[in-house]
């Protein structure tokens, strides 16, 4: 199985996308804190829900994604989003951290076949077991999704760390 391309930057470089209308963003934005609250909440089985079947998450940094296509880790389908899910919630069990995810800078735009285009900035604190709360990691959401009966759902959603390195805890969804 092949993995994501980037070519133009994902195909979906939202530093041109201009927003068709105030309510598509409040759309996409809502769909973020829904997506933002299901990590920060610790229930990962229904961060699996905000996904299609077929749906792509996949991460990476600025340098790798926009010079050689390189993502650190791709996890394509039902099977395979349940799976890091599994991860999520073992790892939850053992590590009592919290997180906050901050979501920003909301873009999006319909595409002519119906999907919407989107992207964000987002921001990740994790707080430890001292309650000492400190920055973990920066990037962008690079997203297409869909409408659905139950909402947004992605199609793709690609995180593109802004470091060279993984943060020294990558147990987190981002």
């Amino acid at each position: 199985m092949s993995g994501p391309t980037t070519k133009g930057r994902h195909d979906a470089d939202m530093s041109t996308v201009v927003m068709t209308s105030p309510g598509l963003r409040s759309e996409v934005e809502d769909h973020y804190v829904s997506y933002a609250l299901t990590m920060d909440d610790k229930r990962p089985n229904e961060w699996v829900d905000l996904f299609l079947g077929t749906g792509l998450y996949a991460v990476g940094s600025h340098n790798n994604v926009s010079t050689t296509g390189m993502w650190w880790y791709t996890d394509r389908g039902l099977g395979a989003l349940k799976e890091r899910a599994a991860y999520m919630n073992g790892y939850l069990r053992h590590n009592p951290t919290r997180t906050l995810h901050t979501v920003t800078n909301v873009r999006a735009a319909e595409t002519d076949d119906g999907r919407i285009k989107a992207g964000a900035y987002m921001v990740l604190y994790v707080t430890d077991r001292t309650e000492l709360s400190r920055f973990h990691v920066c990037g962008r959401y690079d997203d297409i999704l869909v409408r659905t009966d139950a909402g947004l759902r992605f199609v793709e959603h690609r995180v593109v760390i802004d470091a060279e390195t993984l943060p020294a805890n990558m147990g987190v969804l981002l």
